[in-house]
């Protein structure tokens, strides 16, 4: 059996912002891709904010407390996202304000499952993330601090985007970065913004274009770098890490004669549970 290399890692990049009030439930009901009514106390949901048009405009981490709801977003548009949600409460009973609180994971190096911590729940994009948790003060636990960079590489390498600069702000489709597979989108809660056409291309279960995790032999392209068939652009690095990239790659291309910046990869499963293995 192989032994657990369990890591602590403060994710400084994260900032919360907190929703309370009476109306909080349904005002974010209204709004977001998740249904925040099915759920427990101390539960954790991905979730998103999208344009009327059905782009991204936000994707965060809900954690559920008894009085409000703490939204574990990028740091770099954490105060965005609060003026936004600020711009729809109009007379509602809702609070919103940035929280000094702290984002932490516990997580193996390796993707592999971690078990239950105190304060801790699974995070629900991919159990190979481990565990995530918001606090005031980071937890002392004995295990020890993992570095960030290492913490992202085992995210790209899992397949998982987050943030403004691996999904460009209003110009992607969640869909296309598997928000559906990490349980980001309830289809069947109703209205939220940006619904109708993202429901209609679930529905019609095509995707032109799918966010795919890839390895290289050696270090990887950097972001922008075109992916082809020789022929056409069929995609491009939208991150990477080391020698592993996250790439949106168009579905009608063939796998076998992609190349990045001329270097072959490898396809892995990602958040579809298709392709090669890690």
């Amino acid at each position: 059996m192989k032994k657990m290399s369990l890591y602590q890692t403060t994710l400084k990049n994260r900032a919360i912002v907190r929703v309370s009030g009476s109306q909080r439930e349904a005002f974010l009901q209204n709004l977001l891709t998740q249904n925040v009514n099915a759920r427990d106390t101390q539960n954790c949901q991905m979730a998103a904010l999208l344009t009327p048009q059905g782009k991204l405009a936000y994707d965060f981490l809900v954690f559920t407390e008894d009085d409000s709801f703490l939204l574990d977003c990028d740091a770099a548009i954490a105060e965005d996202l609060a003026k936004k949600l600020n711009l729809y409460k109009l007379r509602a009973d809702v609070d919103i304000s940035l929280s000094d609180m702290r984002s932490v994971a516990i997580w193996q190096e390796d993707g592999y499952p971690c078990p239950s911590a105190l304060g801790f729940v699974t995070d629900p994009r991919h159990e190979g993330l481990g565990l995530r948790g918001v606090f005031d003060t980071a937890p002392t636990l004995s295990l020890p601090e993992g570095k960030f960079e290492d913490w992202r590489h085992n995210r790209i390498r899992l397949g998982v985007a987050e943030g403004a600069d691996e999904m460009p702000p209003a110009s992607i489709f969640p869909l296309e970065f598997g928000l559906a597979e990490m349980a980001g989108v309830d289809f069947k809660k109703g209205c939220f913004i940006g619904q109708e056409v993202t429901s209609r291309t679930h529905r019609k279960g095509q995707l032109r274009k799918k966010l795919w995790p890839i390895s290289f032999a050696d270090k990887a392209p950097e972001r922008g770098t075109a992916i082809t068939d020789g022929q056409r652009q069929c995609g491009e690095i939208m991150s990477c890490s080391k020698t592993h990239a996250l790439a949106l790659i168009r579905e009608d291309a063939a796998l076998e004669n992609l190349l990045c910046d001329g270097k072959s990869f490898t396809r892995l499963p990602g958040v579809y549970g298709e392709g090669e293995a890690p």
